[in-house]
């Protein structure tokens, strides 16, 4: 049985995409490797679901539907600095916060949890942190001033209305992850 790797995620526009992208080549700095995340391929990851079967997919696509069809629209603007995990000391991954629209993401992420939980998807074990990961850190020789370039950036505060959220598939590839749209999915409350 084919399992397709899969995720629930909020779509970026393209002006977001663009200056995200922006800030990467402002963070590329001598003797670092830092896999950027593609322009394409930059989102908000509400739920990775890894690898999962057809009849999943359309278990997971009708509970999308139900709690979707719960939701208005609301607006997400990012926040002014950028972040590392787990600590600056050991920065892993890179990532622009959100700042405003982050009560209705965590309402939004809490119904998919506890719908997929009673469904026998396993839950996060960590708290919902509205992020979008813009770089994976595989090395750095200067950590302190990395993390100085870092603190210095202020990034604007773009605002996108979120109308939707997608199902997507994954595929890894040689030349990085692809992603595609499954399924999607209007937020329909008035």
């Amino acid at each position: 049985m084919e399992k397709v790797r899969s995720f629930i995620a909020v779509n970026l526009n393209p002006e977001i995409k663009e200056y995200l992208t922006s800030l990467q080549t402002n963070l590329n700095v001598p003797e670092t490797k830092i896999k950027w995340v593609g322009k394409d391929n930059l989102h908000l990851t509400m739920k990775f679901l890894g690898y999962i079967s057809l009849e999943q997919t359309e278990l997971i696509k009708s509970i999308l539907g139900k709690i979707t069809s719960r939701c208005s629209p609301f607006i997400i603007k990012l926040s002014s600095n950028i972040g590392t995990f787990p600590t600056y000391k050991m920065p892993r991954i890179i990532w622009v916060g959100i700042k405003e629209g982050i009560s209705e993401l965590k309402e939004l992420y809490n119904s998919i949890e506890n719908k997929l939980s009673n469904k026998g998807f396993p839950r996060e074990d960590k708290d919902f942190s509205g992020h979008i990961t813009i770089g994976r850190v595989k090395f750095i020789k200067d950590k302190a001033n990395f993390i100085q370039i870092l603190k210095r950036i202020e990034v604007n505060n773009f605002t996108q209305e979120v109308g939707s959220i997608d199902l997507m598939e994954s595929k890894l590839t040689p030349s990085g992850p692809r992603y595609n749209i499954t399924a999607k999915f209007p937020l329909l409350k008035q």
